[in-house]
This record gives C-alpha cells, sequence and structure tokens, in this order.
C-alpha cells in the first residue's frame, strides 16, 4: 500500500513555517548576565543630567537635557561602567506618545556617543510607511533598519543587538531589521539616551552575553 502524495497546499505550509523561522532572531544564549539588577543603577553612571528612576524591575529617564546633533557636544544619557567589545545585548524598551531615545554601542565618554560609537535609534514612529536613518533600528544617521518595527506608544518592545567586529546585527520584536559591516569603534560603552523633557523611555530585562572572535 502506497503513501498518499502530499498536496501542494502542505508543502506551501512547510516552506511559510521555514521563512518565518529564519527572520526569527536566534535564541538567547546561555551565557547571558543581567546588566540592569531591576533594583539600582549598580553598574550604571548617569552623564550630564537627566533623572533616572528604578521601580518594579524598570529604568526609567526622563526630563534629559542638551541633545544636539553636534557630535562634538553630548546630551543626558546612562552608560556602563565598563567597556564592551563583542557582544550581544538583549533588553526591552517603551517609549512614550512622541518620544526619543536611544542604546548607544561602543561610545566613548568624550563628545556625543552617537557619533563616537553608533546609536540603535528608538522613535515613537509605529505605522511608519517608509524607514529613514533617524527611525526606530537605524544605527542613527548611518543606515536605516529594513522596516520600522515598532510597538504603539507605551507597548514593550523587545530588542537584540549583535556586534562582532565591525558588523551589527539588530532585530525588533523578533524579526531581523538591520544587518551593517561598518561599526565606528572595536570597543566602548554601552549606553541609553535620555533625550528631552517631553520623552519617557523606559527599559528593562536588559542582559548581554559578551563573545570571543
Amino acid at each position: 500500500m502506497h503513501a498518499r502524495l502530499a498536496t501542494p497546499i502542505f508543502w506551501l505550509s512547510v516552506l511559510a513555517a521555514v521563512l518565518a523561522a529564519g527572520c526569527r532572531h536566534p535564541a538567547a544564549s546561555s551565557g547571558s548576565h543581567a546588566l540592569f539588577n531591576g533594583r539600582s543603577l549598580k553598574g550604571w553612571v548617569v552623564m550630564h543630567g537627566g533623572e533616572w528612576t528604578v521601580s518594579d524591575g524598570v529604568l526609567t529617564g526622563r526630563n534629559g537635557v542638551d541633545w544636539t546633533t553636534n557630535p562634538e557636544k553630548s546630551g543626558s544619557w546612562l552608560r556602563t561602567e565598563l567597556e564592551y567589545g563583542d557582544f550581544i545585548l538583549e533588553l526591552e524598551y517603551a517609549i512614550n506618545s512622541k518620544g526619543n531615545s536611544g542604546i548607544f554601542l561602543r561610545s566613548a565618554l568624550e563628545r556625543n556617543p552617537a557619533f563616537t560609537g553608533n546609536e540603535m535609534q528608538i522613535l515613537d514612529d509605529h505605522g511608519m510607511a517608509e524607514p529613514k536613518t533617524w527611525s526606530t533600528g537605524a544605527l542613527y544617521d548611518v543606515v536605516a533598519a529594513n522596516q520600522v518595527a515598532s510597538r504603539p506608544a507605551g507597548e514593550w518592545n523587545q530588542v537584540r543587538i549583535e556586534a562582532r567586529g565591525s558588523e551589527a546585527i539588530l532585530w525588533l520584536n523578533g524579526v531581523e531589521i538591520l544587518r551593517h559591516d561598518g561599526l565606528r569603534s572595536a570597543k566602548g560603552y554601552l549606553g541609553l539616551q535620555n533625550h528631552d523633557d517631553k520623552s519617557v523611555v523606559k527599559f528593562r530585562n536588559i542582559r548581554i552575553t559578551e563573545l570571543s572572535r
């Protein structure tokens, strides 16, 4: 007795499942550890003002000051105590209506961290039709994401950033949104931007896996 041949619909469903799995980021590494303990700013340093508070496992930035697009001048941000080279950074963020923030990668202490290293842009731009070099998921002023995958203001978004050598791969809400070879620095501080007095940004579940080449 021969087996019944699979229908075209069956094979299409298999192909769809494979493609869907391919666009999702790999599972978190078991070697990761928390960068934010959910209780205090231990392990972090406030730079150039702004207000950072911790409550119920959430890190909140508000009342940011002095941000400009001048590469020589820094505004308020929060940085790690330690510098990092190759890593996988995973976190969740939520931004308020019309809010603006970012995640700094391998930045220096002097001048604007968005330009001494790189910045993954965070913006309230859910539903934006065409990604820009200043929309969510972009490496700010360098390269746009392949899509705007941000959720509506106030909702939590999942971020995964992998930096190996000069290459960065970014995922937002489970989808790969950017792959770029050309990071500005090989090692530096990780940071969270506190942009202005109208933006309120929240972060939680910040974890890092340090990688060896």
